[in-house]
């Protein structure tokens, strides 16, 4: 049977039950072996990256220790500028203006608060001088309580100069208190006055390079200055109201020289080295003081050195290493971290490339050698699916003109008189069995000889007419049919071919043959034999069942099962197109297919010419 109309059946259940163990068998084995050589990836690279993180903690030990060296230095500093010879409240000043604090209490030598602190009484000098102030303040207040506001405000601004320091027996300066009285009178921003009275209290406000204005009523009458006019800004406020805050909730003297939380939150004091002052800061500030002494020298990129408050934990990963600041800073640490994603790349690159090429290497070497085990496996089932089918198939096909010939022999024996005419018709029809069974062992012959390497081709010079005229005289009876109508057309000086004449002629005869089985009662082939671009061209055209798209990509290959209900019907097992195909490619040519479903099909041989084929040769 030829392979003109074969495909491969869709795989039936339980078709390939035996290659799946094996398959997923080679599967499991592939993936423990992957995951294998991936665990011990891992393993050494964090090996490695541990060894790597020991070396770089043990370099940078020394690094750490020059920091804290560095820290502690210039925590020294920043201490000893807390102090100064200039007067209580121009240090407090002074400290929260230069941003050394944000706020501090400063100690007279006896460990006294200097400042800030609460008005004390004034002495007899001063009580004698601040008769006529009081005695000012009383008119003031006659004056207010009369509703004699302008006045009231022009007796202010000309009977209390700035340089006043006049108090009330509570110790109190008298003038300021009666200019922001003046300016509550005023309550007005556009008014002259307003601004002259404003100024003046500024500027008493402001003045810290002396002790004259209690920090307590230094700190209301900037807060109601801001409520008389919001644009009035004091640096120091915010320093004089944190102070007031701690001396409340803690009013006691440095009597350490180390820094202790406080009970405000957040808030650290820390004195200074002669404990005559007292820097009140955050933890935010405290800590950026520290830090930016580690900021010199720059550290190397991946390295990092943190701050640790007492019981603060490093943020993160754990620390590669901590060291304590030092007795002048208890509880306070430095962290050492080191970001293994930078260091790792530049003190083990080229360890990890190497286990990284290793096992890339070794998992392509598994999926390799697994793809093609698999590959084979799947082949051989496959091989050996399709040879099982193919015994099958010659078989019956065997069979079938056999059991025919011995029906057709017991019919005669069986009769006792023979009848010349039955005999005869009887001999014809087993004439032909024979030839049937004939060509379908040589088939099978021709393809085991192709298949082996073993067929032996001779190449001589010939005419393509004698190809088509050996074709047509192997078909035989067939060709006179009444059923059928052969047509052999070729073209006038084909050129000559180099090939095996008996190779050519069988191709061509599957070809017809073909042709022949899968064509209808009424069968109409034509044989076109043409030169065309330096190959001649051997062309067979039927009314056949045709061919679908897919099945003309795959049909002359080898091993491919027939259709079993064609095969039944046509007769053949399936090996006529492969047989032509290989035939062809003997002779440097090529053989395809133009075919649509019930409209017929056309095979077409190309084989080169003497000289093409010569060129190809050489």
């Amino acid at each position: 049977m030829s392979a003109g109309r074969i495909r491969i059946f869709p795989r039936r259940a339980g078709q390939d039950a035996r290659a799946w163990p094996m398959l997923a068998l080679l599967v499991m084995v592939v993936l423990v072996a992957v995951g294998c050589v991936l665990w011990f990836m891992r393993e050494a690279m964090n090996n490695e990256r541990a060894a790597v993180r020991e070396k770089l903690v043990e370099v940078y030990r020394g690094q750490l220790a020059l920091v804290r060296v560095q820290a502690l230095e210039r925590w020294s500093r920043w201490r000893a500028q807390l102090e100064s010879a200039e007067p209580a409240p121009a240090n407090f000043a002074r400290c929260v203006r230069e941003n050394l604090a944000e706020s501090v209490i400063c100690f007279d030598d006896q460990g006294l608060i200097a400042y800030p602190r609460a008005p004390h009484s004034p002495n007899r000098a001063t009580a004698q001088d601040g008769e006529s102030a009081q005695s000012a303040q009383s008119e003031f207040r006659a004056l207010v309580q009369a509703g004699k506001r302008d006045e009231a405000i022009r007796f202010v601004i000309e009977r209390f100069p700035a340089s006043d320091s006049a108090r009330d027996a509570e110790g109190r300066l008298i003038g300021p208190n009666a200019e922001l009285l003046a300016l509550d009178l005023i309550n007005n921003k556009a008014d002259p006055r307003f601004a002259i009275v404003a100024r003046r209290l500024r500027d008493r406000v402001s003045d810290y390079s002396s002790d004259s204005l209690p920090s307590a009523q230094r700190r209301f009458l900037m807060h109601e200055m801001q409520r008389l006019d919001p644009d009035f800004h004091f640096p120091t406020l915010a320093a004089e109201d944190l102070a007031a805050q701690y001396l409340e909730s803690a009013p006691e003297s440095p009597a350490e020289s180390a820094p202790r939380a406080t009970k405000l939150r957040d808030i650290w004091a820390i004195p200074s080295a002669n404990r005559r002052v007292l820097a009140l800061l955050a933890v935010t500030d405290f800590r950026a003081k520290l830090e930016a002494a580690i900021l010199s020298p720059p550290l190397p990129k991946g390295v990092g050195i943190a701050i640790l408050a007492p019981s603060e934990d490093a943020a993160g990963d754990p620390a590669a290493a901590i060291s304590p600041l030092g007795p002048e800073l208890p509880g306070w640490r430095l962290a050492l971290s080191l970001d293994e994603r930078s260091l790792f790349n530049t003190q083990a690159a080229k360890r990890l490339k190497m286990h990284v090429a290793v096992a890339s290497l070794v998992i392509a070497s598994l999926s390799g050698l697994a793809i093609l085990i698999a590959r084979g496996l799947s082949r051989q089932v496959a091989m050996a699916r399709l040879k099982n089918d193919l015994v099958a198939t010659v078989s019956h096909e065997l069979k079938t003109p056999l059991a025919a010939m011995r029906a057709l022999v017991d019919t005669l024996l069986e009769t006792e008189r023979f009848d010349e005419r039955t005999t005869r018709e009887y001999l014809q029809l087993l004439a032909q069995e024979n030839a049937r069974l004939s060509r379908l062992i040589d088939n099978f012959l021709t393809f085991s000889r192709l298949e082996r390497k073993k067929f032996k081709f001779v190449f001589a010079p010939l005419q393509p007419q004698t190809v088509v005229d050996g074709a047509l005289a192997a078909l035989g009876d067939r060709r006179h049919s009444q059923s059928c109508q052969i047509e052999a057309r070729s073209a006038d000086h084909l050129p000559t071919i180099l090939g095996d004449a008996d190779a050519l002629v069988t191709a061509l005869l599957n070809l017809l043959d073909n042709a022949w089985k899968y064509s209808g009662d009424q069968k109409r082939i034509a044989l076109l034999t043409e030169a065309r671009g330096g190959r001649v061209c051997f062309s067979v055209e039927d009314n056949g069942i045709g061919i679908s798209r897919d099945e003309s990509r795959h049909i002359f290959r080898r091993f491919y099962q027939a259709d079993q209900r064609l095969s039944r019907t046509a007769g053949g097992c399936g090996l006529g197109l492969s047989i032509v195909h290989s035939i062809v490619e003997a002779h440097r040519g090529s053989v395809s297919v133009a075919s649509e479903v019930g409209q017929g099909s056309t095979f077409t041989m190309e084989i080169p010419e003497t000289s093409a084929s010569s060129s190809t040769s050489a």
